[in-house]
Order: C-alpha cells, then structure tokens, then sequence
C-alpha cells in the first residue's frame, strides 16, 4: 500500500474516532460512565426490559391494549398505555411521562416491577380538562426514554377510527 495512503487512512480514521471516544457530555441529561446512582440503568438494558408498548381506550382481556388500538381520543376519554415487562428485574422502576401540545409536562406515573409481574397498566382518566392537539407518553426505565407513544386529542373521530 502506497504509504501516503496509508498516513491519510490512518489521520482519517482517528480523526472520526476522536469525538467518539470523548463522548458527548454536552446535553444535561448525558450519561456519565462511572456514576452509580439510583436509576442509572444502560440504554440498552433499559430497552432490552420493556416490549409491546401500545395505548387505546381500553384493554383485552389479557391485560394488554391491542396494538392495532386507536391512538385518538376525546376529551375525558381514558387512555390505557400498557407494556410488557417480563424481562425486567423485580423492583425495576418504570415510569410515564405525559406530555402535551407545546411540549408542556401534563403528568408522571410510576410503578415497580413487582416479581412475576408481566404486563404495566397505566390509565390516564383524568382527560377531561384536555385541550385537543398532539400528545405523547414517554416510557422511561430508570433514567433512560425507551419508548415515546403519540397520540391526539381530538373533538370528533374519523370515520376511519
């Protein structure tokens, strides 16, 4: 290999590999190796321990929102989010954030995975004050977002609900 090539390829690679290794404490909510506090779980443990998050209006009888659930719903309407957490740990802590138009924090839930626990079930009823627009729930393991489910407030459903 012709050796300047090879200089080039070597200045190129460690130049992408730099940032990489330095990591990226930029944001507030950054991962910091080395801390050990309550919560701080790995992003992908934490992905690894929830599956099968839907929302809807109501649950089937095996505890769990269908996943071909409507995501619209009508002020004062209750709105389901469950998940499946047979893989995390007994005293895992999951938490949901609901989030609305304007990215305004609406509320948080939380539960512990109590041992043999299987599916979460978390109900929002308290909808009726909703103003119609974009929402969302933040799922949360510990400290790390694994899942985020949209969905609308609405005054009318379409025909297509």
């Amino acid at each position: 290999m012709n050796i300047k090539l090879r200089n080039a390829l070597i200045i190129a690679l460690a130049t992408l590999a730099t940032p990489a290794m330095a990591g990226d404490n930029t944001s507030p909510n950054a991962e910091k190796p080395g801390t050990s506090k309550p919560g701080d779980v790995s992003p992908p443990i934490a992905q690894a321990m929830v599956d099968d998050v839907n929302i809807g209006t109501s649950v089937g009888s095996d505890g769990q929102v269908p996943a071909d659930a409507i995501d619209d719903f009508m002020p004062g309407e209750a709105i389901y989010l469950t998940m499946d957490v047979s893989d995390a740990a007994p005293g895992t802590d999951v938490r949901v954030v609901w989030i609305g138009p304007s990215d305004q924090r609406i509320a948080e839930q939380r539960q512990r995975v109590s041992q043999g626990t299987k599916i979460l079930k978390f109900v929002k009823s308290d909808t009726r004050e909703w103003k119609p627009g974009d929402y969302r729930a933040e799922v949360w393991v510990g400290d790390e977002k694994v899942n985020d489910e949209a969905f609308d407030i609405v005054l009318a459903r379409s025909a297509r609900n």
